[in-house]
């Protein structure tokens, strides 16, 4: 049920209204708990979940067998350690592994829709489970909705974490913030989950953990200011994989060549590069191999003149756009994001890139396309980008997620500084550390909030039932 009153006591409380608090809240139900509140502190529901243009990551499920692809959790490790550099935690990484396909089932059980196609190459995408326009966190809206034992409050930010009068070590509850108009404490009996997100839209966390990155444009979810990390580690909660912070390549400069970004509008993400797109920067000169992941390109990027990239590419590449967002070139060019002419000099003269050294970077790139391997960058290239109409996508690094923060266990229990859990307090989603390692691969992200969310969940249903922290 929905409630502009927030009750002064539930048995669970999830702080935070993505995927991952959603997730936690009907897990929290479904395991027993009384009464579960989902309090979410911006005007609606969703978070960076809601904006995700990908899917989510996925091995040896029914989908792939019926599409003719072989997947399994020994191959989804070695893609998820490959993009993390083997910076990943061992004992998360394998929880991830031994709850992913019971997410999976979980989420469709819940109405989840999930569309699946074999890719034409090997690699991570063969994970790649698509749902798009934020269908995922709208289902489990509906689902909360309509459980009796839920009650979704909006519009109400959690400011602190309250500790117990005799028991200082405990968790029981949080002090709202004043804006909320409801200044109070809201109690628990089971615990708090933190589902609150990451920092991206923090100047002082982006300031104090990714001064690299201040230069990109802030994205995802309106509400990820570090509200559970301010409050976790007020209480002392451990922090990891800070350093690994990364922006994401491919965030369309609408305006370009004005770099302003519009007021109050995520930007989209488009990725012809791997569709046959080259990237080229101001001078007219790649600078990456494109078959890369958009994290590390976007490293890159950041680095060329005013951190502005072009993807390049031709007709046969349009000709490949599709329904999913991050590849629907048509629709992007109907927006007005993509610049295009008939020769690559006019295209180059758009752009405000020298023309000739443009043009030397195709001919080589062509040349290349001949001999079947890439003489820059060690890429295996199978096509030429040599039929007009040629199209440019002006791009960016957006900060999508931040994907570090608190340190947990297995159970998702917060861990202070020293390593011991702090009691019936657990977090879930981008919030958590450990899993990525040092880069994250696409779709993990939302598969890892999932099960995060449903293990904190369900333990903090079992603390409301037993008094206990498991």
């Amino acid at each position: 049920m929905i409630s502009e009153q927030v009750p002064p006591r539930t048995d669970v409380l999830v702080i935070g209204g993505g995927i991952a608090g959603h997730s936690a809240a009907l897990a929290a139900a479904e395991g027993g708990a009384a009464s579960v509140v989902l309090l979410e502190k911006t005007a609606d529901f969703g978070g960076s979940s809601r904006q995700a243009v990908g899917g989510f990551a996925f091995a040896g499920t029914d989908l792939q067998r019926e599409a003719g692809t072989s997947d399994s959790n020994e191959e989804l490790r070695r893609d998820l350690l490959k993009s993390g550099e083997g910076n990943n935690d061992a004992s998360l990484l394998e929880l991830l592994l031994d709850r992913q396909l019971e997410a999976y089932a979980w989420l469709r059980q819940h109405g989840v829709e999930f569309a699946y196609s074999r890719p034409a190459a090997a690699g991570s995408g063969v994970h790649t489970h698509s749902n798009w326009g934020g269908q995922a966190v709208r289902a489990l809206h509906k689902c909360v909705l309509s459980h009796p034992r839920i009650c979704y409050v909006p519009g109400h930010a959690a400011e602190r974490l309250v500790r117990g009068d005799e028991d200082r070590t405990s968790v029981v509850g949080v002090q709202l913030a004043a804006s909320a108009g409801e200044p109070g404490l809201l109690h628990t009996g089971g615990g708090v989950v933190l589902a609150t997100g990451g920092f991206s839209r923090s100047r002082q966390y982006m300031e104090a953990f990714a001064p690299q990155l201040l230069a990109a444009i802030p994205s995802g979810g309106s509400g990820n200011t570090g509200d559970g990390l301010r409050m976790a580690t007020a209480l002392g909660a451990g922090l990891a994989d800070m350093g690994w912070v990364s922006g994401t390549f491919g965030a369309a400069l609408p305006g370009y060549p004005d770099l302003t970004p519009r007021e109050g509008e995520p930007p989209g993400l488009l990725f012809p590069i791997y569709s046959g797109a080259v990237a080229v920067n101001l001078h007219g000169k790649r600078f990456t191999d494109e078959s890369a992941s958009y994290k590390a390109i976007g490293k890159l990027c950041l680095e060329q003149p005013r951190g502005v990239a072009f993807q390049l590419f031709d007709s046969k590449t349009m000709a490949l756009s599709r329904t999913a967002p991050a590849h629907n070139f048509r629709a992007a060019l109907e927006r007005g994001e993509l610049r295009h002419s008939d020769t690559l000099a006019d295209l180059a003269t758009t752009l405000g890139v020298d023309a000739a050294e443009l043009t030397r970077t195709i001919d080589r790139y062509n040349r290349d396309a001949d001999a079947g391997v890439d003489s820059q960058f060690g890429r295996r290239i199978t096509g030429k980008l040599d039929q007009a109409p040629f199209y440019a996508y002006p791009c960016g690094v957006a900060v999508t997620t931040t994907f570090c923060g608190l340190t947990i266990d297995t159970a998702t229990r917060v861990l202070d500084v020293y390593g011991e859990p702090i009691a019936h307090l657990y977090a879930a989603g981008e919030l958590v550390a450990g899993f990525h390692g040092s880069n994250y691969m696409s779709g993990s992200a939302l598969t890892k909030s999932v099960v995060t969310g449903c293990i904190a969940g369900a333990h903090a249903a079992v603390a409301s039932l037993t008094g206990a922290t498991e």
